[in-house]
């Protein structure tokens, strides 16, 4: 069936305000809820406010106290954390490689507080700007960004999905015209390695040859340069400690971790299935999101569907993926319901957009209740955009490839 040129309703678009009210609402109760349960700097939950802050401050304040490599062994790491703030909270631990280090180690010279209130709006700072680079509709773009769910899920959590999302929605749009800066962003997701997952595969079916470069380069010098100033010992640390850590809350962790997952891995260990029957259904999802990469990104000129065939596959191929790095995928969901509304949505387009718009929040909900449906919301949100790909191409008669300037949105 064909792509609707006529434009959405007048329902379609009251669909949207709904949706973004109601987002408004849950946000606004969430936050006074959050407020007034604190306890000094603890929230209800026995957290430190700004939650997984406490993580990229730590690692700041560890630098100067000499503490590293000791942070990657989480049996010495939350104690030092409580040291730090004075007060005894939930576990947390470093899942990051040692070059996060090279970018947050100025937070460690401020106390939390001011720190916290620094990283927030600066790396929200930095997403928006990203979200709005090149693109017409800005003002309706940053406004539906601010109320979305990965957004108050990565604000309330002091998470770095902020960050992530802004270099690779900044590093897509500045791909065409200079692929240099480009894999310099591209190079700094490295930080958050699971997020790249399917990047270079892109970058190698675009024929991105500069980008790959400068990626790779940027890369082995913040490893280089990690390893310099930090001592070779944090990254076998990394390797040795947090790499399998994290192996263990996929297959064995429990609560919030649990909830907050949208992978299909995750979501089968919900449900009882065991390991190796898991790790077969993830690695066939992997080749599946790969394989609607490798197509767009060699096949589409269209910079909205590769972004969000990009984002939106690499959380179908990723094990092990949080709720708070979908920033992506929101810019992704805001830009095809702009088009949808400008020229007509595909058949339950609408509800597939809307679900994987809410899925930050909700998956929380259906984790929590033996209900992980959050891996069938990204496929069928992944087949549209495949979908709009396929229609692309044909309406183009495209068999090549091609670059085309930071898109505007339309």
């Amino acid at each position: 069936m064909a792509i609707s040129d006529k434009g959405g309703s007048a329902g379609d678009a009251v669909f949207c305000v709904v949706i973004l009210a109601a987002c408004l609402l849950c946000g606004a109760i969430g936050l006074v809820n959050d407020v007034g349960a604190l306890q000094g700097i603890l929230d209800a939950a026995g957290r430190p406010v700004g939650r997984d802050f406490i993580n990229t401050w730590t690692g700041g304040r560890a630098v100067f106290d000499g503490m590293l490599p000791e942070i990657f062994d989480v049996t010495r790491y939350h104690p030092y954390q409580e040291r730090l703030l004075g007060v005894e909270f939930a576990d947390h631990n470093w899942s990051y490689p040692p070059h996060l280090l090279l970018l947050v180690w100025p937070l460690g010279l401020l106390p939390y507080l001011p720190a916290l209130a620094l990283w927030s709006v600066a790396t929200l700072a930095a997403y928006l700007w990203a979200c709005r680079l090149g693109r017409a509709e800005g003002r309706t773009i940053v406004l539906a960004l601010l109320l979305a769910p990965a957004t108050y899920v990565c604000l309330t959590g002091g998470q770095n999905g902020f960050l992530t999302g802004a270099l690779l929605i900044a590093g897509l749009g500045l791909l065409p015209r200079r692929p240099v800066l480009a894999g310099l962003l591209f190079g700094l997701l490295t930080v958050k390695p699971q997020l790249g997952l399917l990047l270079p595969f892109a970058l190698l079916a675009a024929r991105q040859w500069t980008a790959i470069a400068a990626a790779g380069l940027t890369a082995l010098a913040l490893a280089g340069g990690s390893a310099l100033l930090f001592g070779i010992e944090s990254w076998q640390a990394y390797l040795d400690l947090v790499l399998p850590l994290q192996t263990a809350i996929m297959n064995r962790g429990t609560g919030m971790f649990t909830t907050m997952m949208p992978s299909a891995y995750v979501g089968l260990r919900l449900l009882g299935v065991g390991q190796e029957i898991r790790t077969a259904v993830q690695l066939l999802l992997f080749l599946l999101a790969l394989s609607g990469v490798l197509w767009t990104f060699a096949r589409s000129r269209d910079p909205v569907l590769r972004l969000g065939v990009l984002a939106v596959g690499t959380f179908i191929a990723s094990p092990y993926a949080f709720n708070y790095d979908m920033t992506a995928v929101s810019l992704a969901v805001v830009l095809l319901a702009l088009r949808g509304l400008r020229a007509g949505f595909l058949p339950g387009e609408r509800l597939a957009l809307a679900m994987t718009w809410l899925l930050p929040i909700t998956v929380h909900w259906l984790n929590g209740n033996g209900a992980p449906a959050g891996p069938v919301v990204l496929l069928a949100c992944f087949g549209y955009l495949l979908w709009r790909v396929r229609a692309e191409i044909r309406g183009r008669g495209n068999t090549g490839l091609g670059t085309v300037p930071i898109d505007s949105g339309a």
